[in-house]
Formats: C-alpha cells, structure tokens, sequence
C-alpha cells in the first residue's frame, strides 16, 4: 500500500478573523516547496493555537486526502474548487482515504517514520473558516475526516515523497471503522472494546471511549 504527499503545509498560530468571531489558529496552513524537518510533536514552523484539543505526540501530523477535495467542490455547491490545504491538514496525501488505513499501520515517508492514531476530529475552527456552520456534522456524516499519525522517527519530509506501508496492524481496524465507533453509528460492544485494545490508539480516544462505557 502506498500514497503520495500532494502538498505538505504548515504554519504557526496567528489571529484570524472570520465573519463572526476572532481566534488564534494555525489553521490556514501554506504548501511548502522544499523538505521540512519532521519533529516528535510537530513540522519545522509549525504550530497549533488550541494545545488543549490539537497537537502533542498522538497528533502531531494532520493528514487529509487529496481526494475528498472534489466531493466537496461539488457537494457544498461552490463557484471555485476547494484549495490545498483548506482542511488545515500537514499532509495532503493521494491514494490513501479512510477506508484503506488502519489505526496502528506504519508508513515510511521521506526520512521519518510515522504511525496512524485515530481519526481528525473535525472542530469549531473548520466551520468558522470555511464560513459554513454544518461543516461539521456533513464531515462527520461522510466519514471524510482525515487522520492523526504519531512519529516514530523524526526526518526531513517533502511534497511528492511516498507514504509507504511497512507495518499493517494486525487488529485492521480502519480509520473509517474508528469513526463509526467514535461517534455512535457503531454499537457494536465488542467492536469499541476491540479499538480500546488497541494499544497503538491515541490516549485522549482511548479514554473518551472508556467513559463511554462506563
């Protein structure tokens, strides 16, 4: 199995203002043309404003698929097509959606060695940027959320490197499963204990979970 990085992006936390509120995001994220130093928790010059929600070593890579971006062109009806990287992702990544990957599967890219996490969570910031206050709910409906990955060795990376897999999860839980677990279109309660087990999932996903059994 193997992707490619479309576009790798990055940006420090600014103050943004939309139609309706001011906030401090990274979210508005710039294509870089040359390799960029991948960090245990972040990209060389990049950032995230929310250290509560986003970011740490369970999320220090958002990546998001290249191709959701016409479904959504098409879907929210608008003049011009979306543009890279309007889903605030680190890595816009072909040929790798939802349903292909695993929670727990290793991929090399560039130099680094990265592990996949849990599903992005989509949050306030998305909608208020893309002025589209259901944004929300029809990324969460449609599964296209994108993913978190971990770095398991640190290394330059750059557009255009391969996203190979060297290590399938044995447990093959995908990120589109995750998501049908993580927000309650999946019932199954040997399936959310199976994910739980899953030592490789993000703690914060582990926990929320857990309580939810409780």
């Amino acid at each position: 199995m193997m992707g490619n990085i479309a576009s790798l992006n990055i940006k420090l936390p600014e103050e943004v203002k939309t139609q309706t509120k001011t906030f401090f995001t990274a979210y508005n994220k710039k294509p870089q043309q040359q390799p960029v130093f991948l960090h245990k928790t972040h990209f060389e010059g990049d950032g995230v404003g929310d250290t509560k929600h986003h970011g740490g070593t369970d999320k220090a890579v958002c990546v998001y698929p290249f191709e959701h971006y016409e479904k959504w062109t098409t879907e929210l009806n608008l003049e011009a097509p979306l543009s890279i990287p309007a889903f605030g992702e680190n890595l816009t990544v072909k040929g790798l959606l939802e349903d292909d990957v695993c929670i727990g599967d290793v991929f090399s890219v560039g130099e680094a060695i990265v592990q996949i996490t849990q599903p992005r969570q989509p949050c306030q910031t998305l909608a208020s940027v893309l002025c589209r206050p259901d944004m929300i709910k029809k990324v969460v409906d449609t599964g296209r959320t994108g993913y978190y990955l971990r770095v398991l060795k640190e290394g330059l990376v750059a557009a255009g490197d391969e996203m190979l897999l060297i290590e399938k999860h044995p447990a093959h839980i995908s990120v589109t499963e995750s998501n049908r677990i993580k927000y309650g279109f999946l019932k199954d309660a040997e399936k959310i204990q199976r994910l739980i087990e899953v030592k490789e999932l993000a703690e914060s996903m582990r926990e929320s979970l857990q309580k939810r059994k409780m």
